[in-house]
């Protein structure tokens, strides 16, 4: 497929960049590692007029800080981070996570924050209309949800797919945001909208720079899962991503922090099993029934040929396994 004509600039730093951005406004896209915009422009998801290129930027390595936080350059290529010794040791479900991106030669050129940026996907959307479909759906301008004819114009049922981002949800990171008027950290759930149509919380003029991962909660486990047909090769039927904190006496669910991925619009926070979990017993028979009530809750779309039903047992099983992992580790144990 040849590329539509647009214009190019590599900037020096991200402030050129942001500047870039602000005079162009919705006609720009960013482009990082290029591995989710590139095939999204080949099919005319996203047709920008002006392409800024984070190219010229070299990425800072990872970083102590002083509160034992350790924080992440936004254009750190994922296996970079993938064979960090501080992400490993600080973070093991967040290193797990980025293992979990596509393959090697994808987490070679991906880079953290476009992970994070990526475009929601639906197996309508992610198809070049003009030969292979009648019409666009309202993503693209059109006048009918193809796959779900009977969503309103405004509701488009495309999936957030991102690996990393439930993992960084449940570790309560912050998100580092450049503008023109500064840098200001946000809540990493808050970058996303819940909304198909525009997936990212981000301004036209707003660049992801960092992300900050707290320290691990004394007494804590976690687990992760990313349901896939083929592996790490393919986008998620579903991930799970949980975080526990137990008492003293490492039998009792003092907290519960709980995301679901891959399953609607953007990560999902499980509420309903997490307060199931909290206050509780760490045993089989409480992690048991969190699981089976978040899987009924989170109402997953049928996405990608999975029904619904399949996802909804999908969770369940493997939510199920996740949550005692974590409750293992945080029982003292060094998990399966």
């Amino acid at each position: 497929m040849i590329l539509f004509d647009f214009e190019y600039e590599r900037p020096n730093t991200l402030e050129e960049a942001v500047a870039l951005l602000d005079r162009a406004g919705d006609d720009a896209r960013l482009l990082a590692g290029g591995t989710d915009l590139l095939p999204n422009m080949r099919v005319e998801i996203t047709t920008p007029g002006l392409l800024v290129s984070l190219g010229g930027i070299e990425p800072k390595p990872p970083e102590p800080l002083a509160d034992g936080s350790i924080r992440l350059d936004a254009l750190s290529h994922l296996a970079d981070l993938e064979r960090s010794s501080l992400v490993q040791d600080a973070h093991p479900m967040l290193a797990e996570s980025i293992r979990a991106v596509g393959s090697n030669q994808t987490r070679e050129m991906g880079t953290l924050g476009g992970n994070l940026c990526q475009e929601a996907r639906c197996l309508y959307l992610n198809q070049k209309h003009d030969y292979q479909f009648a019409a666009p759906c309202y993503k693209r301008g059109g006048d009918c949800c193809y796959p779900f004819p009977n969503n309103a114009s405004d509701i488009c049922w495309a999936v957030y797919a991102s690996d990393i981002a439930p993992a960084l949800i449940a570790l309560r990171a912050e998100i580092e945001i450049l503008s023109s008027t500064g840098v200001h950290r946000i809540d990493a759930s808050a970058l996303f909208t819940g909304d198909g149509m525009r997936p990212l919380s981000l301004g036209p003029a707003e660049i992801v720079r960092a992300v900050v991962v707290p320290p691990a909660p004394p007494r804590s486990g976690w687990g992760y899962h990313k349901s896939t047909v083929r592996g790490g090769l393919e986008y998620a039927m579903a991930i799970m991503a949980v975080v526990l904190e137990a008492d003293k006496d490492r039998k009792t669910c003092t907290d519960a922090r709980i995301i679901l991925g891959a399953v609607r619009q953007g990560p999902v926070r499980s509420q309903v099993a997490e307060e199931a979990l909290a206050g509780g017993p760490l045993d089989a028979a409480t992690i048991a029934k969190a699981a089976k009530d978040a899987s009924r809750a989170v109402r997953p779309f049928p996405h990608h040929g999975y029904s619904v039903m399949h996802m909804i047992e999908t969770i369940r099983v493997y939510l199920q396994r996740t949550l005692g992992a974590a409750a293992e580790r945080a029982s003292g144990g060094s998990g399966p």
